[in-house]
């Protein structure tokens, strides 16, 4: 009886570390894939990797300059429009070739789609305030 009674605290450490392990990974897990940048003077960064945007919402001021990072294996365009294809004016439509940046300045408020014309699963949103 001795032995059961051993085993059941050396049992009890792991399962306190098992515990505090899951609620620490609960409390730092971001599930949001929205970022908010309140300087219009300073930027933002955008990365595109894994065939993604990330992040794929970002609301910025007015007058921010958002910096697009091409950090995928593959070229992108960084494209105002949805599903890809270009808006009818579109505001703009950039080539990234794989390791190359683009710096987009967003001045007038409103709500911008960007997608990339090679891979039409590519999409994002860009609220700017």
């Amino acid at each position: 009886m001795h032995f059961g009674a051993e085993r059941t605290f050396a049992v009890r450490p792991l399962l306190f570390a098992a515990a505090l392990t899951l609620a620490l990974a609960a409390c730092t897990s971001n599930t949001s894939s929205s970022v908010q940048s309140g300087d219009a003077s300073g930027g933002t960064v955008v990365t595109l990797s894994g065939l993604a945007f990330s992040p794929t919402t970002l609301t910025v001021k007015a007058g921010t300059t958002v910096t697009f990072q091409n950090k995928d294996t593959v070229d992108h365009t960084v494209t105002n429009g949805k599903d890809g294809k270009p808006d009818a004016n579109a505001a703009f439509d950039k080539n990234l070739s794989v390791g190359q940046s683009v710096d987009i300045t967003f001045s007038t408020a409103g709500t911008f789609n960007v997608t990339c014309k090679i891979h039409s699963t590519m999409n994002m949103t860009v609220t700017v305030q």
